[in-house]
């Protein structure tokens, strides 16, 4: 199909011109489907949804703006359609199911990241420069308002302003999301961040089994405000998350110092 512009202004619609739209528009109600934005010959967007293509499509074409990834899409397309250009909808379900064992493979879930690094598509968020899954940008966004109520000050970020180190060692937690348990992502929030260094500082972090230490970077600048995130030997963190931790469960950490950070076994942090 393709994105058009709705008669109000503004607005987004899609139309299925395919050879057959009558079978498209019930494909458009199975869930579990991969899609894809175009623009020319350019792979613009990459996404999955466990709901129906249909329901997950109403979001883009009405966004609210703290919904990041809505609104950077409505917005890109609607810009292409306003110069004339044309925006084409390409949408994968399988429909014959694979299987390892007992268990059943969601062979659109299990694309979704290699498509995405294949084709780098822009419009998704991005990690480092690369282009990450809707899931992972909507992971860090929740974790990072978690972390930072939105009517909390935001401190002065600069390492001649530094808080003292804590008398104790100051705690946080990290929810081992998708993201956070596969990517290594350390984010140490709101009052973590005020007691840790300058941005690209370095950053030892330890681990409570006595697995040796990794030196790691403080990146102030990933995440809204300039709070915390630690980037730099993040796989050797998600191996030591995946070696302790099953997925969705928290792991608990320490600030030692500005520039040291301790992450605990989950029998130390029980």
């Amino acid at each position: 199909g393709a994105w058009v512009l709705a008669a109000r202004e503004g607005g987004l619609n899609f139309r299925l011109d395919g050879t057959n739209p009558d079978a498209d528009s019930l494909l458009m109600d199975e869930r579990n489907s991969l899609y894809a934005f175009i623009h020319g010959d350019k792979v613009e967007y990459i996404g999955k949804t466990a709901r129906t293509v249909r329901a997950r499509f109403a979001g883009y074409q009405n966004p609210a703006r703290s919904q990041r990834t809505n609104y950077r899409c409505n917005s890109k397309i609607r810009e292409l359609l306003g110069q004339g250009a044309s925006v084409r909808i390409f949408v994968f379900n399988p429909i014959s199911y694979l299987r390892y064992g007992d268990f059943e493979i969601n062979l659109a879930a299990g694309l979704e990241d290699a498509l995405i690094e294949a084709f780098d598509p822009p419009w998704n968020g991005r990690e480092l420069g690369r282009a990450i899954t809707e899931e992972a940008e909507r992971e860090e966004l929740d974790e990072v308002r978690q972390q930072v109520p939105e009517d909390q000050p935001i401190p002065a970020f600069c390492r001649s302003s530094l808080q003292s180190s804590p008398s104790s060692a100051l705690t946080f937690k990290i929810l081992l999301g998708e993201a956070y348990y596969h990517q290594g992502i350390i984010n140490p929030g709101a009052a973590a961040s005020a007691y840790l260094g300058g941005d690209g500082e370095p950053v030892e972090v330890s681990f409570g089994d006595g697995t040796d230490p990794v030196i790691s970077r403080i990146d102030r600048r990933a995440n809204p405000g300039g709070y915390v995130r630690i980037l730099g030997r993040n796989r050797d963190f998600a191996r030591w998350f995946q070696r302790h931790f099953s997925k969705g469960e928290t792991v608990q950490a320490l600030v030692l110092d500005a520039h040291r950070i301790r992450l605990l076994p989950k029998l130390a942090a029980d």
